[in-house]
């Protein structure tokens, strides 16, 4: 008896062709599957409604590449897009499109802009909160993200900065103001109606940001994203083009960020000491002469990190960081884990990380140790770079018991007794058991072997992260690692009866033939069910009026009380949705028809 794979996820076999092959083990698990065929009319009818205002808003305010790049990478008001399809689009200007479900974390996102690869959230945002989402979804993901990266200094400045948060270093204090965000966004997406849920959220995020601090440089290079990825202009304060995903993908926010009471600023480097709310709009926004000015302040941001500055100061952000790190030494080894102890200086230094670090030479993995590792840093007592030892002196015969004793400038003696390697490693690697490791008023450390004893006269930098993409921060060493069941997203919805008669009345209007003589009494007959049970639905209604225009029949009876019902609504809900837009865009498409 065959079984099936559970409800939501699907079982990829080895006969699988899958596009996405290509990515690391490591972010593979962050890869779910999309079913188009899971989006309802509802979720069909709000993303036409949103790309069709979008389109005729942006013409004149986005940057020229936004309406060619629609069309290039796969997406149009029609239907909600095929992330797969996206991907082939997108393969033709060097990119890839992936879906994930939701937030991932930092790193994972980081990681795929580096390389090239755009993580499309595929889920997407209710009517209630068409205008703007919190919430990671198809709309900003899709159709913010992915034009703009027809043009090629953009598309090399999103890799560039993804390249540059991946090995800037984060606080402890980053992941509880990472998760308070993330709660609150999901509480706002309608995921709970408990206003005391939303203000608890609220609050945790208040206290979480209180506890920062000085920005990290996790969050410096974060805020840089946001200030120009998601809410950038390119031009001048006085004229300016909307580029960032936030803008594109928002009527509310393409709408508010020309008010006066926005301030439009040059972007400098101090951009990134502006801190955001994901939530609220956005009070001030900053202007990039052109994209190559992106890759000037990314630049001068970039020499102020751990990473480019490099040597102690590179070890002690990895230390005061507490995230997994890459140590880089001369000459290609790199030791990635997490740095626990950094004792010494001037002289030299003692690297200490926690059991389960690894080597790797330029990226290449070459082992992992299962205990507490340690490595010496510095000169030897007469001067010399260890890595500059004669084979002679580091062979067993020196000494008749095979032990080897090396001498530190710093006062550090490391000994132990010479023995065969585990793996080979292509720089000076001195494999011992025994060993033992005396520094000056301190306790001796005592180590199992075999140990290999990297010989390293200085650190050359260090960064957050695996330098070594068979070698994770983000889980386990996954190499070889199967890509077993994805989850498939949209996920499944409970629909009460009602809400499931909703569904089939805009289903009813999804499809309208100009040509059918029958196509205009189908829509009065949706029209009086609506008017019965659905008093207050609006969208629906401006999707009867969208049929009708397309008919040429905006002007009839039908016509003229679906308008004026909406202006009522309009008024009814306060403002909050945009319908006094939907209705000027019908107006403007009807008079551009034929009579």
């Amino acid at each position: 008896m065959e079984t099936q794979p559970p409800e939501g996820d699907v079982d990829r076999s080895t006969s699988y062709s899958d596009p996405h092959r290509s990515i690391p083990d490591y972010l593979q698990p962050f890869i779910v599957d999309q079913d188009p065929s899971r989006y309802t009319a509802i979720d069909q009818a709000v993303w036409r409604f949103v790309l069709l205002q979008l389109q005729h808003r942006l013409e004149r305010t986005a940057h020229p590449s936004y309406t060619r790049g629609l069309a290039q990478s796969g997406i149009s008001s029609e239907r909600i897009p095929s992330i797969e399809q996206m991907n082939r689009a997108l393969e033709g200007i060097g990119w890839q499109a992936v879906c994930v479900d939701g937030f991932i974390p930092p790193r994972a996102f980081q990681a795929f802009q580096a390389m090239g690869v755009l993580p499309i959230a595929a889920e997407i945002r209710t009517p209630e909160h068409l205008p703007y989402t919190p919430a990671p979804d198809i709309i900003h993901e899709a159709a913010g993200h992915a034009p703009i990266l027809i043009d090629a200094r953009y598309a090399a400045y999103v890799r560039a900065v993804g390249d540059v948060g991946a090995r800037a270093f984060s606080s402890p204090a980053d992941a509880r103001v990472d998760q308070a965000v993330r709660l609150l966004s999901d509480l706002k997406q309608g995921h709970s109606d408990k206003p005391s849920d939303i203000r608890a959220a609220e609050l945790e995020l208040e206290q979480a940001v209180a506890t920062l601090g000085e920005p990290s440089e996790a969050a410096r290079v974060a805020r840089l994203y946001w200030w120009t990825a998601e809410y950038g202009l390119v031009g001048t304060p006085k004229d300016y083009r909307l580029y960032g995903a936030g803008l594109l993908s928002s009527l509310g926010e393409s709408h508010f960020c020309h008010r006066p009471e926005v301030t439009k600023t040059a972007l400098t480097p101090d951009c990134t000491r502006v801190g955001y709310d994901i939530t609220q709009p956005q009070p001030q926004l900053f202007v990039a002469r052109d994209f190559e000015h992106l890759h000037a302040v990314l630049d001068e941001v970039s020499q102020t990190l751990a990473y480019d500055i490099g040597g102690n100061y590179a070890v002690q952000a990895a230390l005061l960081s507490r995230e997994p790190c890459s140590v880089y030494l001369p000459g290609g080894t790199q030791v990635i884990g997490t740095l626990s102890a950094a004792e010494g200086e001037g002289t030299g230094l003692l690297l200490g990380f926690e059991a389960g670090a690894s080597l790797a030479h330029r990226g290449r993995f070459i082992g992992q140790l299962e205990q507490a590792y340690f490595v010496p840093v510095g000169r030897l007592a007469d001067g010399t770079d260890p890595r500059q030892l004669e084979s002679d002196v580091l062979a067993p015969e020196r000494d008749p018991r095979g032990y080897v004793t090396l001498k530190y400038a710093s006062g550090l003696h490391v000994s132990g007794k010479a023995s065969r390697g585990l793996w080979h490693s292509p720089e000076p690697t001195l494999w011992l058991t025994d060993v033992q490791l005396e520094w000056p008023d301190r306790a001796p450390i005592r180590l199992e072997g075999p140990y290999p004893l990297l010989l390293a006269e200085r650190v050359v930098t260090a960064g957050a992260g695996s330098a070594c993409p068979e070698v994770s921060p983000l889980g386990k060493h996954a190499r070889g690692a199967g890509l077993g069941r994805r989850t498939v997203v949209p996920k499944p919805r409970a629909a009460s009866p009602t809400l499931a008669r909703l569904e089939q009345l805009y289903a009813a209007t999804a499809h309208t033939n100009p040509s059918d003589p029958r196509a205009a009494a189908r829509l009065g007959t949706v029209h009086a069910e609506i008017e019965a049970s659905f008093p207050h639905e609006w969208l629906l209604r401006w999707k009867l009026l969208e049929c009708l225009t397309q008919l040429g029949a905006a002007d009839s009876e039908l016509g003229r009380k679906l308008h004026l019902r909406l202006e009522e609504l309009e008024i009814y809900h306060g403002g909050k949705h945009p319908i006094a837009l939907g209705l000027d865009y019908l107006t403007s498409q009807a008079s551009r028809s034929p009579t």
